[in-house]
């Protein structure tokens, strides 16, 4: 009697647990996912609409010659919204606008300063500070250098007048937008920015200092040899070298009288030609043994070979191209 009862009820317990178990094997047949994937296509085909529109309207802003002011409003609207290639092309309209604007806002300065109020207000000082902008009493003076502090510039102190010059510091706030090449391509321009090389023929840092700079592009130069900035980079490289193997006019490497050779710049020679795998270290070697050779004497037999020097570093750069 038992069993006739207990068999039907196994029966009908088994009959429920493979409905059940059925049941449950047909819920990832449910569409749901793949309405979901749909959407997904969806945003991103409208998110890549929307970075075609931001970069065709920045385009367009970038050609009706636009100021600097303008195009950073834009960029400071929408960078956020783009990819950082998107960005760093901005970034470099940005720059090369900066640069095609300074004649104009110099002329404009030097025309609305004739009274050198400026240097009235500051006339010790290297770069203009931005918080003495409230002392300027000239309200159109005052109009035109507060557009050129929005415009991302500094003032610089140049033979007694201040000159805009491209303020790379300020750029930097655009950082978590741009790819590595531009963050590191900004860093070293504003390292120039922050405390030039050279003021008035005359060199403001110390040849160690100098060095180190030209290791920095270096090493730029070699690990983004297909980027944007690498001619100009060879460019400022080549620059600075010849100014650590010649001085300046007013920073010159030896005695006037003597034309020996500074003990601290030949220091820093034999310093930088002992660092490894670095053309830097190579050419100036090359440099300290021409100059031992001479007595440390420098005249015409060793400054006749800078640009043999520049020419070599310049061909061993391109090769790592």
């Amino acid at each position: 009697m038992k069993r006739n009862i207990i068999i039907p009820l196994l029966i009908m317990t088994l009959v429920i647990f493979i409905t059940l178990s059925g049941c449950s094997k047909k819920k990832p047949e449910v569409k749901e996912p793949n309405e979901k994937i749909e959407d997904t296509n969806e945003v991103v085909k409208e998110d890549e609409n929307q970075k075609e529109k931001i970069m065709k309207n920045f385009k367009a802003i970038v050609e009706s010659d636009n100021g600097p002011d303008a195009i950073i409003k834009y960029i400071e609207e929408n960078i956020g919204k783009v990819s950082q290639l998107e960005g760093d092309k901005m970034i470099s309209d940005l720059e090369k606008t900066q640069e095609k604007y300074l004649e104009t806002y110099t002329d404009m300065l030097l025309d609305e300063d004739k009274e050198s109020e400026l240097m009235s207000i500051s006339s010790e000082e290297i770069f203009f500070p931005e918080d003495k902008m409230k002392d300027i009493k000239n309200k159109e003076l005052k109009e035109i250098v507060s557009k050129i502090f929005n415009s991302k510039y500094k003032l610089i102190n140049l033979e007694g007048a201040y000159y805009p010059i491209i303020d790379y510091e300020k750029l930097k706030v655009y950082n978590n937008h741009i790819t590595d090449e531009w963050k590191e391509y900004i860093a070293i321009k504003s390292i120039d920015s922050n405390e030039p090389a050279i003021i008035d023929a005359g060199l403001r840092i110390t040849f160690d200092d100098l060095a180190s700079r030209m290791i920095k592009i270096e090493s730029f130069i070699k690990k983004y040899s297909e980027g944007q900035r690498y001619e100009e980079m060879l460019r400022w490289y080549g620059g600075y070298l010849k100014v650590y193997l010649g001085g300046t006019d007013n920073t010159p490497i030896a005695d006037n009288n003597t034309k020996k050779i500074h003990d601290e710049v030949f220091d820093s020679y034999k310093r930088t030609s002992n660092m490894k795998n670095t053309v830097t270290s190579e050419i100036v070697s090359k440099y300290v043994s021409i100059i031992e050779d001479n007595n440390k004497i420098i005249n015409d037999t060793v400054t006749s070979k800078i640009t043999g020097l520049y020419n070599e570093a310049i061909s061993l750069l391109e090769e790592h191209k």
